[in-house]
């Protein structure tokens, strides 16, 4: 008797499975799926923040070639790069470079008078060595400049203008062609020298220079 029961309870999952196999047989037979419970999950996904960008192109176009940063984006540096004589539409490039000609060669003068190889040497002499090595590095820079001018700019050269949305032309700066680049050398070469004239004057009436 035990041993009937036995096999009779092993036979009770076996026709479990046939009557679950057959019930699926004839479900797929008839086009239908078998039905499963399926649990729901949740599931969260976690996207990281974009960062930002401190750096990026100019007015975010990367094809202009230059970038843009918090500091020369910034009001203050922009103002003052807008005031700086080599940005001036308005003035005229001889100007400009006698502008930048007579600070330029006034700042160039301190150093060869006091860090030249002649700056132990007796009275005066110094600031005459000085003053002419000033004078010929701005005419170096000078030369510099016009070779520059003539490679980069050519003199028959026809440039179309900037115009807005509304098709107003908006006024070319005459420094960026290849005669207002010869007036801007000339300007460079008049104010530097004139710089280091200062300079040299300077050097001689000053009482405190002593």
């Amino acid at each position: 008797m035990q041993v009937a029961a036995t096999s009779s309870a092993l036979a009770v999952p076996c026709a479990s499975t046939r009557l679950a196999g057959s019930r699926s047989s004839l479900g797929s037979i008839a086009g239908l799926t078998p039905v499963f419970r399926t649990r729901n999950s949740r599931a969260a996904v976690i996207v990281r923040a974009e960062k930002s960008q401190v750096v990026q192109p100019i007015n975010g176009d990367p094809f202009i070639g230059m970038l843009e940063t918090p500091v020369t984006s910034s009001p203050l540096v922009a103002g003052f790069l807008s005031n700086l004589p080599a940005y001036r539409i308005g003035v005229s490039p001889l100007l400009r470079g006698v502008e930048i000609g007579l600070v330029h060669g006034l700042l160039v003068t301190g150093p060869f008078i006091k860090l030249g190889p002649l700056r132990n040497v007796g009275e005066g002499v110094a600031e005459r060595a000085g003053c002419l090595s000033a004078a010929g590095l701005v005419v170096i820079l000078t030369v510099a400049l016009t070779i520059y001018g003539a490679a980069a700019f050519q003199a028959g050269e026809t440039s179309l203008g900037v115009k807005t949305l509304s098709g107003r032309e908006l006024q070319r700066d005459p420094l960026q062609t290849a005669a207002g680049w010869q007036k801007f050398a000339a300007g460079w070469l008049v104010g530097g020298l004139s710089g280091v004239t200062w300079a040299y004057i300077l050097t001689q009436t000053l009482p405190y220079y002593r």
